[in-house]
């Protein structure tokens, strides 16, 4: 993507580079307004009044709720040279001037976090006899504990899910249902897009799409990093 900064060369880039139009949403049609109506009507009507050409067009969405799914837009999105992508809750309204948490933007985040695999969970269908998600965990060095911050399982292949399960079955010390209880052992590093305040964890924070990006074989358990770098990193 190309941004255009001074007007005297509009003609000569788009000489160069033909500009296409991606319309992502309706919020006005034959005289009515179309704000309080569901993304999912918006974009009905949308596809319905735009006829495709090949510099005009209703931009592309993926309409899903599988992670799996939704981490291979995000990956091909960035593969392509884009910023991210925006995901949206089909049922939202749209709220000029704002995005609110029905539409939420990701992109990559500069700094990755090392993390320990405090626990897991095997997966299901053709995955069940595979560790299919892993429990993570920063270090508190003031009482040597390890606060959970979230779980990672998507982005990973079944030749790696397959690699980890044998790496991680020696540090198994107990299982209940599906879920396994680990022996902090693994350090992972981990890039994700957000870092939010969140109740449901012992750190007090949570990652929003967290990914692994590789094993740290080089550092141990206490060599992760640290609930104060989690909360900087959160902004507070």
């Amino acid at each position: 993507m190309r941004r255009f900064r001074r007007k005297y060369q509009i003609l000569t880039m788009v000489e160069k580079i033909p500009l296409h139009l991606n319309l992502f949403d309706i919020v006005y049609l034959d005289g009515a307004a179309l704000i309080d109506e569901a993304l999912h009507v918006r974009r009905e009507r949308l596809e319905a009044v735009v006829r495709p050409h090949d510099r005009l067009m209703a931009a592309e969405q993926v309409v899903t709720d599988d992670p799996d799914v939704v981490h291979a837009a995000y990956q091909a999105a960035l593969d392509a040279g884009h910023e991210g992508i925006m995901i949206k809750n089909p049922d939202s309204v749209y709220s000029p001037g704002k995005r609110g948490k029905n539409w939420l933007k990701i992109k990559p985040i500069m700094e990755t976090l090392d993390l320990v695999v405090v626990g897991a969970h095997w997966g299901e269908g053709r995955r069940a006899n595979l560790i299919g998600s892993y429990l993570l965990a920063c270090y508190d060095p003031d009482t040597s504990e390890f606060l959970e911050i979230g779980r990672v399982g998507t982005g990973i292949t079944d030749e790696q899910l397959s690699e980890l399960t044998e790496l991680f079955s020696q540090y198994i010390i107990s299982e209940e249902g599906g879920a396994i209880e680990l022996k902090p052992a693994v350090v992972f590093e981990i890039a994700y897009e957000e870092i939010q305040k969140s109740p449901h964890y012992a750190s007090g924070y949570a990652l929003r799409f967290p990914r692994l990006v590789r094993v740290r074989f080089d550092k141990t358990p206490e060599d992760a990093d640290s609930i104060e770098r989690v909360g900087m990193l959160a902004g507070g």
